[in-house]
């Protein structure tokens, strides 16, 4: 539940793929949709279940506007401004090499979900492969502050269980803004509390503790295209958009559009934010 501490994922969302080139292309479409009143025949599956609203990214719809502005000025206005900006800048100033044992550290977590998730999705090989980095950087790497592995060939793969849900035909649903939660749709509610099942066999203290440095130091890699979001026309309306594009761009590259990268963004940030 803390996993994007204090809104970071809105704000993070929104700098990186407001940092890259993707097209605004409409997303491709299963037939059946869960999210969506039950479909028992070919003609429920064809009717409209759009209320009125414009189709978004994923088949999101954003029937709760009105509530979601009243969240985002909570979680990025109040917030991100008063708390994790601050703190985010603060943990900036610790040297690179202490932010990229962190970093290194929260991936070598995050392989726990990736071996399983590459599996489900048919990607054995980078099943395997995050299998060896998880063993190799838990114990050559000093529990996963040393990426090793990176170093001797085996590439980072991260699977979230929302795009494997994605790949399913799962659509992403209501689009959401909660409170400290951030930006998130049905389809993300639900694989992230799939995703977070391992660490919800910890205590308390460290689960909350685990949530709240990734999503510290998330944020703080960020921190050079804040203006990104305090110059945009409409906040609100770029954080939803976008968020939803980067999200069903990994499910259909192809039909959402290659992600390609400016010459001055770090590509690997992409992967802060799923860890």
């Amino acid at each position: 539940m803390f996993k994007r501490f204090i809104g970071a994922s809105a704000l993070c969302a929104t700098l990186l793929v407001s940092a890259l080139n993707i097209p605004s292309a409409q997303a491709a479409h299963g037939n059946y949709n869960p999210m969506m009143p039950r479909q028992l025949s070919a003609q429920a599956a064809s009717a409209d279940y759009t209320y009125g609203y414009s189709i978004l990214s994923g088949h999101a719809i954003d029937t709760l506007e009105g509530p979601n502005r009243y969240m985002w000025y909570l979680n990025y206005d109040i917030l991100d401004h008063y708390v994790l900006r601050p703190v985010a800048h603060g943990y900036a100033m610790l040297p690179r090499g202490v932010q990229d044992s962190m970093g290194n550290f929260f991936n070598n977590l995050s392989e726990i979900n990736n071996v399983p998730n590459n599996m489900l999705v048919g990607r054995f090989a980078d099943s395997g492969t995050s299998l060896a980095r998880l063993v190799i950087n838990s114990t050559i790497g000093i529990l996963g502050f040393f990426d090793v592995a990176s170093h001797i060939g085996l590439k980072y793969t991260p699977m979230a269980m929302t795009t494997v849900l994605g790949k399913g035909k799962v659509e992403q649903g209501p689009f959401i803004m909660v409170p400290f939660y951030g930006p998130t749709t049905a389809r993300d509610i639900h694989g992230d509390t799939i995703d977070g099942l391992p660490f919800y066999a910890l205590s308390w203290p460290v689960t909350v503790g685990k949530f709240v440095l990734e999503g510290v130091h998330n944020r703080a890699q960020l921190i050079d295209q804040e203006s990104v979001v305090d110059n945009a026309v409409d906040p609100y309306i770029q954080t939803r958009d976008v968020y939803l594009m980067y999200g069903e761009n990994k499910v259909n590259p192809i039909a959402e559009g290659e992600v390609e990268s400016s010459d001055d963004f770090d590509e690997s940030l992409l992967d802060e934010i799923d860890g």
